[in-house]
């Protein structure tokens, strides 16, 4: 019992992360049809920014990671990304959807995230950077360990858990409660119907591909001192949301975030356990969940019906 909580709050935080990145793969297929492969690079360039301003690209130290040192990173990591995700929908993307050319938006999103993953190479030559923690976490409990009815494990876990589920319930609001929200809605469900009554589609699609940059990026960026972040760790997270994203036929942004939640805790689970009679749990973690989310898919296929002309 006490290994199931360890591994169910691991996984939840891990899993945070992942949802906010699915909620945003989701929104934006819902808003264009298209798979944004350029996102997860796009939240690694938002982390390196906020590291970068931050602290640099030197050793961390206590001074280096001051709280309004990292309030101001994490101000010009969201406006970078949020620009960079805009602008690439205005300047790239939306031609290709224009005319409906699927090989044009597949390179195009590619070809920005390999763009980005290449710049941040070069600018961070190292295999891998510890982003500063700004909150002091290691004052509580065992340098952040705590202990819950017998389980160990970060006090950053619970932060983050909490953190994202704060960010979907704002999200959700603005989508619910707000005209812009609204907007998209209308876009989601009938993108010309949207224009005949006046709604600015691609004023309101290029803004959500800012947000859902923005969005994961806070997250990403509260997650981040619990490892070590490489150029390609956006990448994959970005993967792992899209799997989430996938799985849940691109539904609602909460069914988005739950599957994120899900794939998180059954990473956590693979990772702690032995498979197969042999300690193989972790080289395993990156693979069978996306194996799953395949198998998934294949029997969802063979259950579709399919329909003749």
């Amino acid at each position: 019992m006490n290994l199931t909580l360890q591994v169910i709050l691991t996984g939840l935080a891990a899993g945070s992360v992942y949802g906010l990145l699915a909620v945003g793969h989701t929104l934006v297929h819902r808003l264009t049809g298209i798979v944004y492969f350029a996102l997860g690079d796009l939240v690694g360039l938002g982390v390196f920014v906020a590291l970068f301003v931050t602290a640099g690209r030197g050793p961390v130290t206590a001074s280096s990671a001051s709280s309004w040192r990292f309030l101001a990173g994490l101000a010009v990591a969201l406006v970078a990304v949020a620009a960079v995700g805009s602008g690439s929908y205005f300047a790239v993307i939306h031609q290709y959807l224009v005319r409906g050319s699927t090989l044009g938006w597949v390179a195009a999103t590619v070809a920005i995230a390999f763009a980005i993953e290449n710049i941040l190479a070069v600018a961070f030559p190292r295999s891998a950077y510890v982003f500063p923690d700004p909150i002091p976490f290691d004052r509580a409990g065992n340098e952040g360990i705590v202990s819950v009815a017998g389980a160990t494990f970060q006090l950053r876990s619970l932060f983050v858990i909490a953190l994202g589920l704060a960010l979907v319930a704002a999200l959700t609001y603005v989508i619910q409660r707000t005209q812009f929200g609204r907007g998209l809605q209308a876009i989601a469900e009938d993108p010309e119907g949207a224009r005949i009554i006046g709604v600015p589609h691609d004023r309101y699609v290029g803004l959500a591909f800012g947000l859902v940059g923005a969005l994961a990026v806070v997250i990403a960026v509260a997650a981040a001192p619990s490892g070590p972040f490489s150029v390609t760790t956006g990448a994959l997270l970005g993967v792992k949301g899209l799997v989430a994203a996938v799985v849940v036929g691109f539904g609602s942004p909460l069914r988005a975030f739950a599957a994120g939640l899900a794939l998180g805790v059954l990473e956590s689970g693979i990772a702690s356990g032995e498979l197969f009679g042999h300690g193989g749990g972790p080289s395993y973690r990156e693979v069978l969940p996306i194996a799953i989310a395949l198998v998934v898919l294949a029997f969802r296929a063979r259950a579709r019906p399919v329909e003749v002309d």
